[in-house]
């Protein structure tokens, strides 16, 4: 999985929130499986949208400079 790619990611954990929503009966080992999973995502994703506040960050200063 690509986990730099934000609608990716939302994409899988719905996945996973949907699993969860369609068990009857939770089988422990999966569920663990599956809560490791959403978190490895959920921190990609965090990092991922620093880097996207950085680069615009960037651009807006790149806009700011070129005004003065």
């Amino acid at each position: 999985m690509e986990e730099k790619n934000l609608n990716n990611n939302l994409k899988r954990l719905s996945e996973i929130t949907e699993w969860f929503d369609k068990q009857s009966e939770i089988d422990v080992e999966e569920g663990l499986k599956k809560v490791k999973e959403a978190s490895g995502i959920i921190k990609a994703s965090k990092e991922r949208l620093k880097e996207i506040e950085n680069e615009f960050e960037e651009i807006k200063k790149e806009i700011d400079d070129e005004s003065r």
